[in-house]
């Protein structure tokens, strides 16, 4: 279940135990609101969670770890160029350099996301299901050439991943609601 949150003014806080049975009462008196809006969310938060990006270091090729490790060597004291060359071809003669199969995870990363949230926001005369990132940076993410997404290089995330999913989902609901509508109305 996602986090049920209140709006006053331009904060928003957790609610009390009581007010999370009041909203849970509130949703179970109309099944199919509560239905799209708990499934409809979560399936958005979990594919946005699966495909957000990760900032990666370019994986390595063979022959950039074996100039990295030659210069290593070349750098340590008591060791020549010539040491260098030697030591060097004899570890790819033992297969040592091998191209990076994925990339790394950057020591830059700063998690967005696991910054990803979701929940139910509480307003006077409303209830919102949303799928939001808390990272202050999300709006300006994109796919870089190595993430390990299936969204296209250059692609804004939280648009792809959050926005277009959740209008989507919005109209799905709109259009359940009508139908639920008209078939009361033809049964009466």
């Amino acid at each position: 279940m996602a986090k049920i949150f209140v709006r006053q003014g331009n904060a928003a806080v957790d609610v009390s135990p009581e007010m999370e049975r009041l909203v849970q009462q509130l949703l179970d008196a109309s099944p199919l609101i509560k239905h799209i809006m708990e499934n409809e969310i979560e399936d958005i938060y979990e594919e946005a969670y699966r495909q957000w990006p990760v900032r990666v270091e370019a994986p390595r090729t063979a022959e950039q770890k074996k100039e990295a490790t030659y210069f290593a060597i070349a750098r340590s004291p008591g060791k020549s160029t010539g040491d260098a060359i030697a030591i060097t071809e004899s570890l790819q003669d033992m297969g040592r350099f091998t191209t990076d199969a994925e990339p790394r995870i950057s020591k830059n990363s700063k998690d967005s996301k696991n910054k990803l949230q979701r929940g139910l926001l509480v307003e006077k005369d409303s209830i919102t299901a949303f799928v939001r990132n808390t990272s202050p940076y999300a709006w300006a993410i994109r796919t870089g050439r190595y993430t390990l997404n299936n969204l296209a290089y250059g692609t804004g995330t939280s648009n792809e991943l959050l926005w277009k999913p959740v209008k989507k989902a919005g109209t799905k609901l709109a259009n359940d609601i009508a139908d639920e509508m008209m078939k009361k109305a033809k049964r009466r």
